[in-house]
């Protein structure tokens, strides 16, 4: 019976959003949370699936650097809790996090889970801008949802070496348009390296989801990318 009324609820979910499709959003999920950082360094992975208004289990086993999506959403204010994985009974456990997240029309979201300044489990959601791209740009959306200080991001365009440098607090979201081109990016807090210079493409009318998450002060900061082609 439970089966049959998750089937229902997924099914008028995804009716609605067909239905009112001018409308629909859209979202990708991130799992910003290390094991270590949080319950053991056994379980560096640490699976987490994904409950919505308590009904669709919407996301299993999504471990640590992982991304999501794009799911789609129509407008409304949603539930969300995260548990530990169960790999038998997802969505199963007790919620580490229990959320609501307003979902606006014709929006883009990303929702990355990670940990609060102490130390507990928390979603992060940060609006991607989506509007048309120009020809010959790219669009670098930078999510700091690592559990860190501010933030030093460097990027350095390999043909013409021009460095681009950008402070981004905690919780924040850096929006800028560069050349498309072959770029390295270098993520620094203070003069600590966090994530070593590391090659990223950035493709013509493209926009480019870029999420730091971890911890810095054990050495968990990752970067995990997303491109989306054809931003027209």
């Amino acid at each position: 019976m439970t089966n049959r009324i998750r089937f229902a609820f997924a099914l008028a979910l995804l009716c609605a959003a067909l239905s009112t499709g001018t409308l629909a959003s859209s979202m990708y999920v991130v799992q910003g949370i290390a094991g270590r950082n949080y319950t053991t360094p056994s379980d560096p992975a640490f699976p987490v699936d994904i409950l919505l208004n308590d009904e669709v289990c919407y996301v299993h086993g999504l471990p640590f650097g992982s991304i999501s999506g794009p799911l789609t959403f129509f407008p409304g204010t949603y539930n969300v809790k995260v548990s530990i994985a169960n790999t038998l009974a997802p969505c199963s456990e007790s919620p580490l996090i229990d959320q609501a997240v307003t979902i606006d029309a014709r929006s883009d979201y990303s929702a990355v889970l990670t940990l609060n300044e102490e130390g507990k489990p928390t979603l992060l959601t940060f609006k991607n801008n989506l509007s048309p791209v120009a020809p010959n740009m790219a669009r670098l959306l930078f999510a700091q949802a690592a559990n860190s200080p501010a933030l030093q991001v460097i990027l350095q365009n390999t043909t013409t070496k021009k460095l681009y440098t950008y402070a981004v607090n905690p919780d924040a979201l850096l929006d800028v348009n560069l050349p498309a081109g072959d770029y390295t990016i270098e993520i620094n807090q203070g003069t600590t390296t966090l994530v070593a210079s590391t090659p990223l493409r950035l493709f013509s009318q493209s926009a480019n989801l870029l999420y730091a998450v971890g911890q810095a002060s054990n050495d968990t900061v990752i970067l995990e990318t997303r491109t989306l082609r054809d931003v027209i």
